[in-house]
């Protein structure tokens, strides 16, 4: 019997998608289970799989088009199956967009033909200061006994022409190139314009003492290893901000109507940059794992993220992101909430810098962390609570490691 796949719904929130790749071709022999294409939705690419052995007979959405959920995408039957009533009930898809040509101007039409010098009349020396300017003195108007041109009227022509270049604005440099969004960069766009229209945000910062955080990493970094891990300063941060998210629960929340809804975990999201965009995978229960936990869910997550295989279970559910751009050489900065998240942390870059220790000057490894939270949910004091509490959890590892499990 013939079978109809058609675009997934991958997520709650999740409205269309695109065709990313079609991994058959018409009339190839496919086995249940197997690969035959890749959809694009606005989170992740999802590989879609035969759900019976037969023939792709017909694929009705083509590479690069954007279809709502429910839309048939390609037909599976037997070879001799007769498919022609289910093509009949199958929407013709809208090919993929094409960007925007820029209009190509026509060439500009010379406003004289040029005609040969000897068949223009001009006085000698208005034919030698033309030549010497190299001016076409079929386009100057002659104003001498006959129309014939003079010396004044190549002079005029030539002052003329330098008005008309200085008045003349500069041309636009056409562009080169148009790269239409992604469905990830497109969603990316629209959330972060919605949170930045819809959610008061405030920034705060403190530098942050790494020297304790150092040892402990170092100290810690070779057990790490033993067991195939990456202890980064990611996941100790990322557990600091679950044991403050526990004591300020408000920062763990959203907003819903006239409600605030608290969430009962901490699951925290750590963006990665990928080739196409800026993904963040989610670390689920943080508060309830050791550092051995976190690291093992945090290194096989950004493997999957670079790898492009995350599922959709991998990138839903956070209540609480991390942006780390210290690699980048980043100072601070202010990060945008991940709707409909409360808050978000932005770290920077960890460096020697001098400090003022029992009145003397000493070098020490600091940071900056950059808090932004909703101001409708959480007041100032509250966000100044919780990031003065993960900077004595980073300056004070032992205080952490109390709460490691």
């Amino acid at each position: 019997m013939a079978t109809v796949i058609t675009m997934p719904k991958l997520g709650l929130t999740m409205t269309s998608g695109s065709v990313a790749k079609w991994h058959k071709k018409e009339g190839d022999r496919v086995e249940k289970g197997e690969v035959i294409l890749e959809v694009s939705t606005e989170k992740i690419t999802y590989k879609v799989e035969a759900p019976e052995s037969g023939v792709l007979r017909k694929i009705l959405v083509q590479p690069g088009t954007k279809v709502p959920i429910g839309t048939p995408l390609c037909i599976i039957a037997a070879p001799d199956e007769d498919i022609s009533e289910l093509l009949k009930e199958a929407p013709t898809a809208p090919a993929a967009e094409k960007p925007a040509q820029p209009e190509a101007k026509p060439a500009p039409v010379a406003a004289k033909p040029a005609g040969e010098e000897v068949l223009i009349k001009a006085t000698p020396i208005a034919k030698k200061i033309a030549k010497e300017q190299g001016i076409d003195l079929a386009l100057v108007t002659g104003t001498g006994p006959g129309g014939r041109i003079v010396e004044k009227d190549v002079l005029d022509f030539i002052e003329r022409q330098k008005a008309e270049a200085e008045a003349k604005p500069a041309a636009k440099a056409a562009p080169l190139k148009r790269i239409a969004l992604s469905d990830v960069r497109q969603v990316i766009a629209e959330r972060m314009s919605t949170s930045w229209q819809n959610s008061p945000m405030v920034t705060l910062n403190v530098d942050v003492d790494c020297t304790l955080l150092k040892k402990l990493r170092e100290d810690l970094k070779s057990s790490f290893k033993e067991k195939g891990l990456n202890l980064s300063y990611n996941y100790i941060l990322m557990k600091a901000c679950a044991v403050a998210l526990k004591e300020q629960p408000m920062l763990n929340s959203y907003l819903e109507g006239n409600e605030v809804v608290l969430y009962d975990e901490v699951n925290i999201g750590l963006a990665v940059a990928t080739e196409e965009a800026l993904l963040v995978p989610v670390v689920k229960d943080v508060a309830g794992k050791n550092l051995y936990e976190i690291a093992s869910d945090g290194d096989a997550l950004i493997e999957k993220a670079r790898k492009g295989e995350l599922a959709i279970d991998d990138v839903t559910g956070g209540t609480f992101t991390i942006t780390n751009l210290g690699m980048f050489g980043v100072r601070d900065f202010t990060p945008i909430i991940n709707p409909p998240q409360c808050a978000i942390l932005g770290v920077g870059e960890m460096k020697d810098k001098p400090c003022v220790c029992d009145g003397q000057i000493v070098v020490k490894p600091m940071m900056t962390l950059s808090l932004t939270f909703d101001h409708r949910i959480v007041d100032g004091a509250q966000g100044a609570m919780f990031i003065r509490r993960v900077k004595e959890l980073l300056e004070n590892p032992l205080l952490l490691l109390a709460v490691l499990k």
